[in-house]
């Protein structure tokens, strides 16, 4: 069932990509290997289309979230009883980390659609992947 959902939501996205331009995002680590021209530039390209479409860019980040999520949930279900409790403790890190990084995308997509200051979505305060 989950594969299935997960299928659906990336099936709508290609749906909605095909709609228009993509809604560009850089991450903390993408940034830092720009010149601070470079990263001045890649955020101002972020902030000019949440501007602009700000439902695109929702959409865009939800649909990330959901597919992200989809993914945890199934490796979730996918629950190693063979794994080392060391192996165990690092595969839960690495779900811990990604289901932050799900709640950041719908964050961001919240953020967007508030205008909470679209430079608050774009000026990352510490690492986001």
């Amino acid at each position: 069932m989950l594969q299935a959902a997960h299928v659906a939501v990336e099936k709508a996205r290609a749906y909605i990509a095909a709609g228009g331009d993509a809604v560009p995002y850089f991450s903390p680590t993408d940034l830092a290997a720009l010149s601070p021209g470079g990263q001045e530039d890649a955020l101002h390209a972020e902030e000019k289309v949440y501007e602009a479409h700000p439902e695109r860019a929702a959409i865009h980040f939800c649909m990330s979230s959901s597919t992200q999520l989809l993914e945890l949930s199934r490796s979730l279900l996918d629950e190693p009883h063979l794994c080392s409790p060391a192996e165990r403790m690092s595969r839960h890190k690495k779900l811990v980390n990604d289901a932050k990084a799900a709640g950041r995308g719908a964050y961001r997509a919240a953020l967007i659609l508030s205008s909470e200051s679209v430079d608050s979505c774009t000026r990352h305060k510490g690492p986001t992947d």
